[in-house]
């Protein structure tokens, strides 16, 4: 049987990824042809996905940048029309790829695979277009040797997408070589490393941003009227038309506001300088504070826009390369103006901006931004009472409204995200809000549907649970957040009673359940924890206060039993099992809601102590029997009452504890 081999993938021939002080490396590929004017299409379509991230550029204008966030179950690529982008004559094609290594822990938030790559294919089969623009040697790639991705960052352990562009040896163009072809046998059973997927989601919406509302604590020679002009949209026109110079040597500092939280691809342009030398550093930030204890994680906020304290956040570095140091990479007109434009977009309600002239002194011709989002139309409106009595809480009402849908949508770009400024990472607890509140004021499921996807593919057969977050570079268990994808598939059903596509997620779902049934006490009949450094899960609940370091009360590592745990199983076997009921499995329904009822019964017995449903076992006798068994020796001190006593979210305890049913009444939207 003769072997098949996939050589649409390519790669720089000499990429290493043992540089210790990055996360990753810049690659650039480049390809050059002509045109005739009889021939430039309309339309030519073109499928492009890099491992990690890449963006596109057609004779000076950005076409596209992704792919959305995949890993190695599922890995997306783009469609694009070039076409509109062709002229009659030369044309230039360039394609900025990010690469994570792969052998690091580092920018855990964006999952790799074990090589880097460009896969570059086109539809049309007709003549000269695959040979002009499929992957091959005749693309030409070169390593970025002045750029790192930061790994020295206190304020950044998850995504180490800051960046640091040195000068090391200003005069040396990049070293262009031709592309190496990958080569990957793709008969008998195998195929390449990225399991192919057309993108799910809509590209992310790119507006123009609102512009920066403030300017503070300002230390320059040059007026506060004059930096006014520049940045705050007071003189019309792009930062191309405006200037403002800079003597040099000078050193100038600035902070900026904008009007709301904001995530946003921000880009700073200077007109080039005959010669290398200063460096521009922008620091991104939620709020002014006091400096953060870095050990302990603990943030010292209050006001976030009392200028009398200090802005901290992670920062990007730009040094000025000048006339004879610019790469020549024609992604926009460098031999004019020199551009800091970060690859991955920023997340900030303030900057500060530091500035160096070097010794030709620098022209200054803007900062600017463009907002970047998933494309959310909110349909929904919310409005309150209005009148004499009322205008006050009415506008808290619409104020509330607002920031709920600014915090949710700068949440949305490749996945959801449970925070946009420290992880970016899609976790089922956090993601479940998230969906739910999409569903509500848009109707729009398509991110939702992508999430409980990527969070099912992640499911680990040797645990029985899927990954408290996906797509991720690194695994992480949380068994609570696997219950709340089950949620998620029983809440979507709730809006859109699609069963055709949950159907698939059901014996993932099943698998799950039994994962916390066969850990059911023989005595207790209630679930029982496992810990230990070899258990290889967390059994996080929330970041309480008196629940440091771990997210939950310690009791738990004493006693085994959560009273959390146990309730929110109960309540998932009650949401599931209609679910799966109306999937016409009506017996397997019959089991969950029997095993909730179970459950409820257990809790009510041994976690109630006449007043509240407490952290564990209130009963210290039973606390005792169970300890013992386990071959401790210590006993159990405390009950947990003032600090331990609690109500579970979302209503779970009072509904599943009580009454061992769901809360929410079944209904379908679709807006």
């Amino acid at each position: 049987m003769s072997a098949t081999f996939d050589r649409t993938w390519m790669w720089h021939p000499s990429f290493s990824e043992d540089i210790p002080d990055t996360a990753g490396l810049f690659v650039h590929f480049r390809r050059q042809f002509s045109i005739e004017s009889d021939r430039v299409p309309e339309s030519l379509k073109i499928q492009i996905t890099a491992d990690t991230k890449y963006k596109l550029y057609v004779n000076h204008q950005l076409v596209a940048f992704g792919p959305v966030k995949g890993d190695h179950n599922l890995w997306f690529y783009d469609e694009l029309d070039i076409g509109p982008y062709l002229k009659e004559g030369d044309n230039y094609i360039g394609v900025h790829v990010l690469r994570f290594f792969y052998s690091t822990q580092y920018a855990p938030a964006f999952a790799r695979l074990p090589t880097g790559g460009l896969r570059i294919t086109t539809q049309d089969t007709t003549a000269p277009w695959p040979e002009l623009l499929s992957s091959s040697d005749s693309w030409e790639t070169a390593i970025d040797p002045n750029s790192r991705l930061r790994v020295d960052e206190s304020e950044d352990v998850f995504l180490h997408i800051y960046e640091s562009h040195q000068v090391q040896d200003s005069g040396r163009p990049l070293d262009w070589l031709p592309a190496q072809v990958l080569k990957f046998k793709n008969s008998t059973g195998n195929s390449t490393p990225w399991n192919l997927s057309p993108r799910l989601i809509p590209p992310h919406r790119i507006t123009a941003g609102t512009g920066f509302t403030g300017i503070y604590n300002l230390k320059s020679i040059v007026p506060m009227e004059i930096w006014s002009t520049l940045l705050l949209g007071h003189e019309h026109g792009t930062p191309l038309q405006r200037r403002l110079h800079l003597e040099p040597g000078s050193h100038h500092e600035l902070e900026l506001e904008v009007a709301y939280h904001t995530t946003a691809f921000i880009r700073a342009c200077f007109s080039r300088p005959p010669e290398r030398g200063g460096y521009i550093k922008i620091t991104y930030s939620e709020s002014y504070e006091d400096e953060p204890d870095y050990y302990t994680g603990a943030r010292r906020k209050e006001h976030r826009s009392d200028r009398t304290k200090q802005l901290f956040g992670p920062h990007d570095i730009y040094h000025f390369r000048g006339a004879d140091g610019f790469n020549r990479l024609e992604y926009y007109d460098e031999t004019k103006y020199e551009t800091f434009a970060p690859f991955h977009f920023r997340t900030f309600r303030f900057i500060k901006v530091e500035i160096l002239a070097g010794s030709a002194g620098l022209d200054f011709r803007g900062l600017d931004f463009q907002m970047a989002h998933y494309p959310l139309d909110v349909r929904a409106v919310l409005s309150a009472t209005r009148g004499p009595n009322h205008s006050s809480s009415a506008a808290a009402v619409d104020d509330l409204w607002n920031t709920s849908v600014r915090t949710l949508v700068n949440c949305m770009h490749d996945c959801y995200e449970d925070c946009p400024f420290y992880e970016q990472m899609q976790y089922a607890m956090d993601t479940r809000s998230s969906a739910l509140f999409t569903y509500c004021i848009s109707g729009d499921d398509a991110l939702a549907r992508q999430a409980i996807i990527q969070l099912h593919n992640s499911f680990h057969p040797r645990l029985g649970l899927t990954a408290s977050r996906a797509p991720t570079h690194r695994q992480q268990f949380i068994p609570h957040f696997s219950l709340y994808w089950i949620l998620m598939l029983c809440d979507h059903h709730d809006f859109y009673g699609d069963g055709e596509f949950l159907s698939q997620f059901m014996p993932v779902a099943d698998a799950i359940l039994t994962y916390f049934e066969s850990r059911v006490d023989s005595e207790l009949h209630l679930v029982k924890l496992e810990f230990g450094p070899d258990a290889g899960k967390w059994h996080f609940i929330d970041w309480t206060k008196e629940w440091k370091p771990y997210g939950y009360p310690a009791v738990f590592e004493r006693t085994g039993i959560s009273t959390y745990t146990n309730a929110i199983y109960a309540y998932t076997l009650n949401a599931v099992s209609k679910l799966i009921s109306a999937l016409r499995r009506p017996a397997l329904g019959d089991e969950y809601r029997d095993r909730a009822k179970r459950i409820a019964s257990s809790l009510r017995a041994h976690c109630f102590d006449g007043e509240f449903f407490t952290d564990s076992l209130p009963n210290l006798d039973c606390a005792e029997r169970s300890y013992h068994r386990r071959g401790g020796t210590d006993t159990v001190a405390e009950k947990h009452r003032a600090n331990s006593r609690w109500t579970i979210h979302s209503g779970i305890n009072r509904h599943v504890l009580l009454y061992a049913s769901s809360p929410f009444p079944r209904r379908r939207k679709r807006l």
